[in-house]
């Protein structure tokens, strides 16, 4: 989880100073965060260099980011889940500012997009807008 909330703060970093692309720490909870971000559309690639490292593709639209921001819910000391009702909530007051929910379960991680799909809750990783 700390290895994530790191690799968030850098791909942010990455994307205030308009780089095209960022090196992050490596590990299995990274690569599933990226895979979702893939799905979802807002970066434009990964690829991995070496045990440790991995290099994101950052994606632009018309000089701007994709991303506007990615904020950390749940940290190594607090997490906070999610039921499907809690989700549909969120999704109803959020989701027209084009905003979605990185949710982490014992399965899979996905996004709040793709729920119809999984029908589960799960714990909040952050969110991205």
């Amino acid at each position: 989880m700390k290895t994530l909330s790191i690799n968030c703060s850098i791909i942010k970093n990455g994307l205030i100073k308009k780089f095209s692309s960022v090196i992050i720490h490596n590990s299995v909870l990274t690569l599933s965060f990226l895979d979702v971000l893939f799905r979802e559309g807002v970066i434009r690639s990964y690829r991995i260099l070496s045990k440790k490292k991995i290099e994101v593709y950052l994606k632009y639209y018309k000089g701007t980011s994709v991303i506007n921001n990615i904020k950390s819910i749940s940290t190594s000391s607090r997490s906070i889940y999610y039921s499907i009702n809690d989700i549909c909530r969120w999704k109803s007051n959020y989701s027209p500012l084009n905003s979605f929910i990185i949710l982490n379960t014992s399965k899979k991680m996905f996004s709040s997009n793709e729920l119809k799909y999984y029908k589960s809750g799960g714990q909040v990783l952050c969110i991205i807008s």
